[in-house]
């Protein structure tokens, strides 16, 4: 089987730049507790958790003699203004990208603007970017942008992982909602180069494998696209869930295969899936010998 993996495909440079941080402290052993998941990856959560790492979901949860790093998404302003005033020393490892976000939309806010945000409001990124405006609305589909009534000028911005073609839809949309539409396209560079060299890749192959947590908003646009563009597209958390006799079987036939990741994935899980799709046809006959073996076969 010929494999082939996106020509943009694994860690964002703002998942590169958090994970360097973690690991300079932990270098100094310094304690270390997270605000939040660092990323969307259950394969370096667990690998942080193994080195003693904590995730905290609250303030409260905080130990005053660990070094807090505030995960790449962001948190809201209000409490990082907390953190502020109480005097917590803490590291700031939110993508500057997203940091970006904040910006604009609090330079927006200042202004008075009405502002739009496109994207997926339970998503901790753009819970914390919605914390700089005091009445931005949050949609993410053509019929939420329905409800947007007609006025003299609307400001659009975007989650920064979100799919364009999905973006600009709705953007055409909301323009025949004002007679003034400020745009700011603020998905980050390595979200448009991974969902192009997808765009590129699927129709090409017999089948895809998407590899990223199911809890990453990139990833999941990564599966979206490409099984748009390819019905035989699967979407994995690692390497090990190839490993099942039933998706075994159903590919193990097809002459080739392509690969992506999400910004969080790290690239040996890359490596991992596609030595296990190079080896797809001996793991099918070990897994048949297995249940044979086992009784499950005659």
């Amino acid at each position: 089987m010929k494999i082939y993996i996106a020509e943009e495909a694994g860690f964002c440079f703002g998942v590169k730049r958090a994970l360097k941080i973690i690991n300079q402290l932990n270098e100094k052993r310094q304690d270390i507790q997270i605000y939040g998941q660092l990323i969307h990856n259950r394969t370096v959560l667990d690998q942080l958790k193994a080195k003693g790492i904590d995730t905290i979901d609250t303030l409260a949860q905080l130990s005053p003699q660990k070094k807090l790093v505030i995960r790449t998404h962001g948190i809201p302003k209000q409490e990082e203004e907390k953190l502020k005033k109480a005097g917590i020393d803490y590291v700031d490892a939110t993508c500057p990208l997203v940091k970006k976000l904040h910006r604009i939309i609090g330079k927006l806010n200042k202004e008075k603007a009405q502002i739009i945000i496109i994207g997926d409001k339970n998503h901790p990124e753009i819970i914390a970017a919605k914390s700089y405006a005091h009445n931005a609305v949050v949609i993410n589909s053509r019929a939420e942008a329905a409800k947007i009534k007609r006025t003299d000028s609307l400001s659009v911005i975007a989650q920064t992982t979100l799919d364009t073609e999905h973006f600009e839809k709705i953007v055409s949309y909301l323009a025949e909602k004002a007679g003034k539409l400020d745009v700011y396209n603020t998905i980050c560079d390595a979200t448009i180069a991974r969902q192009q060299a997808i765009k590129k890749l699927a129709p090409e192959v017999d089948f895809v494998v998407v590899v990223g947590g199911k809890n990453s908003s990139n990833t999941r646009k990564l599966y979206h696209i490409a099984l748009k563009r390819n019905k035989n597209t699967y979407y994995i958390e690692e390497s090990s869930d190839l490993k099942h006799t039933d998706f075994i079987k159903q590919v193990k036939d097809f002459q080739s295969a392509g690969i992506t990741a999400g910004a969080s994935t790290p690239p040996k899980e890359l490596k991992k899936v596609k030595n296990i799709l190079k080896n797809i046809k001996n793991n099918y006959n070990i897994n048949i010998e297995k249940e044979i073996k086992n009784g499950k076969r005659e």
